[in-house]
């Protein structure tokens, strides 16, 4: 079987630059990723009323994807929000380079003094979380209404 290159193939690494929220909609796609015309992975972004950001994730999360993925957490864990959620319910594949974002995420998450709660409840989440013992390190929720942050109105923030 040949090797393919994924930049050589037609994939696409540029992605916009990452977006903090300054005065801009609540809701904002950060990262679309394609190879070969299939959506491989998108990351959207949500500031909710509290102050908290849900980063929702869907696709994959591998070696292609992965420092994208750590990018766009990283941006946001630097915008100063007071907690931070990665949403990973619509994840379908989650491989070492998922559990190390996470681990940088985390780092960076208690170096600046952010909570930080993943919402997952898959298989291929959960399985690699729970044989790394990394299961340990997060508030793991099966759904982000279980996430400790409130949504609304603004009134509730």
């Amino acid at each position: 079987m040949a090797h393919t290159d994924p930049v050589r193939d037609g994939a696409s690494l540029n992605a916009p630059p990452f977006v903090l929220f300054d005065g801009l909609p609540r809701a904002v796609t950060v990262l679309p990723v394609r190879w070969r015309g299939s959506e491989l992975l998108t990351v959207t972004a949500q500031r909710i009323s509290s102050g908290a950001v849900v980063i929702t994730v869907r696709g994959e999360v591998d070696w292609y994807t992965g420092p994208l993925l750590q990018r766009a957490i990283l941006a946001q864990l630097r915008s100063s929000a007071p907690t931070l959620v990665i949403d990973l319910t619509e994840v379908g594949f989650f491989g070492a380079t998922g559990l190390t974002v996470l681990a940088v995420g985390r780092e960076e998450a208690v170096a600046v003094g952010t909570r930080l709660f993943v919402v997952a409840r898959t298989r291929v989440v959960l399985l690699p979380l729970t044989i790394t013992g990394m299961d340990r390190m997060f508030d793991i929720y099966p759904v982000l209404a279980d996430a400790p942050i409130r949504r609304g109105d603004g009134s509730d923030g």
